[in-house]
């Protein structure tokens, strides 16, 4: 089984230096939204002071497979409609 990497950035880049081996890139896509949800979680609202949290996902090689990120906002979203703005 692949080993994939699960680096976290919120400013600082904090490495993932043993990994996971799962069963291919699908499965390291789910891992990284699981990731991201249990450090937004644990942050809870001290994620507005930071704006951005990212995983970043590398295999075996250093290539990224996956990146996902979330980010705070208090401005509404461009084009969004009046009444999902404060949704």
């Amino acid at each position: 089984m692949p080993r994939y990497y699960f680096h976290t950035e919120n400013g600082d880049r904090i490495r993932d230096d043993q990994g996971e081996e799962l069963a291919g890139v699908e499965a390291a896509r789910e891992e990284a939204v699981t990731v991201l949800g249990e450090i937004l979680r644990y942050r809870g609202a001290s994620f507005w002071d930071t704006g951005s949290f990212s995983v970043i996902v590398t295999d075996d090689g250093g290539r990224t497979v996956v990146r996902v990120t979330a980010a705070a906002s208090e401005e509404p979203q461009q084009g969004a409609p009046a009444s999902e703005a404060g949704r």
